[in-house]
């Protein structure tokens, strides 16, 4: 904080025009630094100037005693963020953030530093809260939008460590029992695991509630020794695993870092259960598309993407000896011959239940051969519907 007189004095007010004397400037520094348990500055005149136009971003507030509102201007532009407050007689509050009579005390010029001091500090988070999100908003659509894990730990520690500027970062997974870390780690700390439940990380994810520990070796969960863990902000990532952040600092984080961290955490559970369910449905239709390739009836894949019309995708084996030429990547209206089967493979692929039909049209061994078509839906990623039609007659399949 600087406290100044906004114009030279030698120690003499009346040889100054009524400037406040430099140890009247000093008694007041005093005060404002006993009283707020602050660090305090005292500068004059162009000096004063000059220090706050090199160091106002390190500045708290400067405090003026003066009343001539074109000096106090001259302090206001150098940063119109910083909080001014005039100690004097000036007459209006502008350009200063606050004015305080002599006659009102120096306990009310505290009060009133403190309260402008608290304002802009409040201000300076806002912002840097807003900027923080509007930094994250681009990381977290990339971490919705993952392929792998390996990707989900690469975009969580880009979004961390770069746009919420934390300097260290470890996504640990749940993996036999144990929380094994990865991401931006600490030196040899890719050997540390831990049971699950043991730890800071342990109880976060057990218990599912965030953490936040402002002395790592005091803690309750106190597990090991590092020299580079002082402060801890723990948060669950689902039922997949714990984010964290660290540092040497002591009581660095509090709950508008929690936040930030869950908002992280939060689309890394949502991309890891997509790609669970994504390896769930793949697994499922490779074990129907081997299931399709050996099956002696004839069958046709049809899908659907994005609206577009259904399209025949793939034909089994026995599928093209029955029906030569195959209509692969054919639209189902161009694909088929009968009305009954363009209805069906149109009209029922986004049906919850298989759906029957039965039609009639010549096959490889007969001009006329009567067919039940059954068309199995079934779910697939990244298709809108999709569907595998079988069909059999009383010959094919007894």
């Amino acid at each position: 904080m600087l406290v100044t007189a906004a114009s030279e004095s030698d120690g003499d007010a009346d040889d100054a025009g009524g400037a406040p004397t430099p140890e009247a400037v000093h008694r007041v520094a005093d005060d404002i630094g006993a009283a707020l348990g602050a660090d305090t500055v005292v500068k004059h005149g162009i000096t004063a100037r000059e220090y706050v136009a090199e160091l106002a971003p390190l500045l708290d507030c400067v405090v003026c005693l003066a009343d001539d509102t074109d000096a106090l201007a001259s302090f206001a532009d150098l940063d119109p963020q910083l909080p001014l407050v005039a100690y004097g007689e000036a007459t209006s509050v502008s350009p200063v953030s606050s004015v305080v009579r002599p006659d009102d005390g120096i306990d009310a010029l505290v009060a009133r530093v403190a309260d402008r001091i608290e304002r802009n500090r409040e201000r300076n988070r806002l912002d840097e809260a807003n900027t923080k999100l509007t930094a994250l908003n681009t990381y977290t659509r990339a971490i919705t939008a993952c392929e792998s894990r390996e990707e989900v730990v690469d975009r969580v520690v880009g979004a961390v460590t770069e746009a919420l500027a934390y300097d260290r970062c470890v996504l640990a997974f749940v993996e036999g029992g144990e929380l094994v870390p990865y991401g931006n780690l600490l030196p040899d700390e890719e050997a540390v695991r831990l049971d699950v439940g043991e730890g800071v990380a342990g109880r976060t994810y057990v218990t599912g509630e965030s953490m936040v520990v402002d002395d790592y070796d005091s803690h309750p969960a106190h597990h090991r020794e590092s020299p580079y863990i002082t402060s801890v902000a723990s948060v669950a990532v689902g039922e997949y695993g714990v984010l964290q952040v660290t540092t040497p600092d002591e009581a660095a984080f509090d709950e508008r870092d929690v936040e930030f961290l869950e908002i992280v955490a939060a689309h890394a559970a949502e991309a890891l259960a997509r790609l669970e369910r994504e390896t769930a449905l793949r697994s499922e239709r490779d074990r129907l598309y081997a299931f399709f390739e050996r099956l002696p009836a004839p069958t046709v894949y049809v899908e659907s993407a994005c609206g577009e019309p259904p399209v025949v995708r793939e034909a089994n084996a026995a599928y093209e000896r029955s029906f030569p030429d195959a209509p692969v990547g054919v639209p189902v209206d161009e694909a088929f011959p009968t009305d009954v089967e363009r209805r069906l493979f149109g009209e029922s692929i986004r049906a919850d239940d298989p759906v029957s039909a039965t039609v009639r049209r010549p096959t490889a061994d007969a001009a006329d051969a009567e067919l039940t078509v059954t068309l199995v839906p079934v779910r697939t990623t990244g298709v809108e519907a999709a569907g595998f039609g079988v069909y059999v007659d009383e010959v094919a399949l007894p």
